[in-house]
């Protein structure tokens, strides 16, 4: 188990926690954000990571953008900048992390 699964398993902990306490809705429902965008990036930075073994590019692209290596930490700090600068338009933040392609998006930031 890598750290991103720990921290999702730590916030999933604290959530049943915090319901089981009956905590104020407002703190539950900013646990249950932060946890859908936290598994939103892990999966998009895995899918990332992934797709880098079978396309070189996406390895030569994350090194000339300065991420470093291909590693999942180094895919997952580029899928983390690339979901903050992302322009929401109001919608649920793991919702666009979901539906945005971070290979594409990681050649197109080459080409920028």
């Amino acid at each position: 188990m890598d750290e991103y699964q720990l921290e999702i398993q730590d916030i999933r902990r604290t959530l049943l926690r915090l319901k089981a306490d009956k905590a104020a809705e407002e703190l539950i429902e900013e646990y249950e954000a932060e946890l859908r965008n936290l598994v939103a990036l892990y999966q998009a930075a895995t899918e990332t990571f992934e797709q880098g073994g079978r396309q070189p590019r996406l390895r030569d692209a994350l090194a000339e953008l300065g991420f470093g290596e291909w590693t999942l930490t180094n895919v997952y700090g580029f899928v983390y900048e690339a979901a903050m600068e992302t322009e929401t338009a109001g919608r649920d933040l793991a919702n666009v992390i979901n539906h945005t392609d971070y290979a594409a998006s990681l050649l197109a930031a080459l080409n920028a």
